[in-house]
């Protein structure tokens, strides 16, 4: 059965759009928004990775490729694996590596500035570093993953504070990876191997908890990423579970979504077309339903601009893009 455009419950309603990606975006991980219709995204490769800025737009078909990192800086990822992306205050382009156990920085154009961070357990000092973001006081937060800890620095780097340790006790983490900042400055983080999202004020205090393993609903298998929108609704990766659950403010669950990509994305219908057995095997399959839904999901990112969100289909090297629709109510149809 396929899933529904339009996922709604508790007076929201998200209402899939377009798909946006294809064989340009293979090994897709990770994403930030720029200014204007700039997105920044982050592909693991097998030798090393690179990192792409897009444009996307309102509407369908209007994305674009503007500049491979890698093509700017020859070299400047070999022997590392970038994972995540953040853009700071001033416009600067972050970027985690998870082998190198450092954080790139370039310009908004690619052009290379410094590394931050080396290996190590110090402050400051990384073990395959993941998730990062930057709050509205212009802090950078990092997931330091394999150090179990988030670490606060400033955006030149200068490390100013830590918390957490290995273990499940609130204010714990097994291998954190995504994280986020709301508008009150609180830091939501996807507390990958302990299959929960936990909350923490600025200077790293425990607020709460939320999840638990399983695939229920409000129970989670590995979440990879999380995001908040303006209302305060929390949206999770549930990476392993192939969806993303919706909560609100207070934690309560709303609804999950597991992806609606109904047709390809402009730059993978082009790739289809020009290979006549890739279309030919596409028309075989006995259903194309398991190319709708979302595999392995990594990331989720909400564009405040256009009031939509998009989730990172890791597996299908995609964006798969949803808007949230205002004062959405059910259809009533008397039949």
């Amino acid at each position: 059965m396929a899933p529904a455009l339009t996922t709604s419950a508790a007076g929201r309603a998200y209402d899939f759009t377009h798909v946006v990606g294809g064989r340009q975006t293979t090994g897709m991980m990770n994403i930030a928004f720029g200014e204007g219709d700039d997105v920044y995204l982050t592909k693991k490769e097998r030798t090393h990775g690179d990192v792409m800025r897009i444009t996307i737009g309102s509407e369908p078909g209007d994305e674009e490729i503007v500049t491979y990192f890698g093509e700017a800086n020859p070299g400047i990822f070999d022997d590392g694996w970038v994972a995540c992306v953040a853009v700071g205050p001033n416009q600067n382009v972050f970027v985690t590596d998870e082998l190198r156990n450092l954080i790139y920085e370039f310009d908004s154009e690619a052009k290379f500035i410094r590394h931050i961070g080396q290996s190590g357990c110090g402050p400051g000092q990384f073990d395959r570093p993941s998730g990062i973001i930057f709050g509205n006081d212009g802090r950078m937060y990092v997931s330091d993953t394999m150090n179990h800890r988030i670490q606060q620095l400033t955006t030149d780097g200068v490390f100013i504070a830590e918390w957490g340790s290995y273990g499940t006790e609130d204010g714990q983490f097994n291998a954190p990876w995504g994280i986020n900042v709301d508008a009150s400055g609180n830091v939501y983080v996807a507390d990958t191997k302990n299959n929960r999202m936990q909350k923490f004020d600025a200077a790293g205090n425990f607020i709460s908890t939320l999840g638990t393993l399983g695939s229920d609903s409000g129970h989670f298998d590995h979440p990879s990423d999380v995001a908040i929108d303006p209302d305060g609704d929390i949206y999770v990766c549930d990476w392993a579970n192939d969806r993303v659950q919706v909560f609100n403010e207070a934690g309560e669950y709303v609804l999950e979504i597991g992806g609606a990509a109904i047709e390809m994305s402009k730059w993978q219908k082009r790739y289809v077309q020009g290979n006549p057995d890739v279309a030919k095997a596409r028309r075989r399959v006995d259903t194309l339903e398991p190319e709708i839904k979302f595999t392995l999901p990594t990331g989720v990112k909400f564009d405040t601009q256009r009031n939509r969100l998009m989730v990172v289909d890791s597996q299908r090297w995609r964006i798969q893009i949803f808007e949230k629709l205002a004062n959405y109510a059910e259809p009533q149809f008397n039949i």
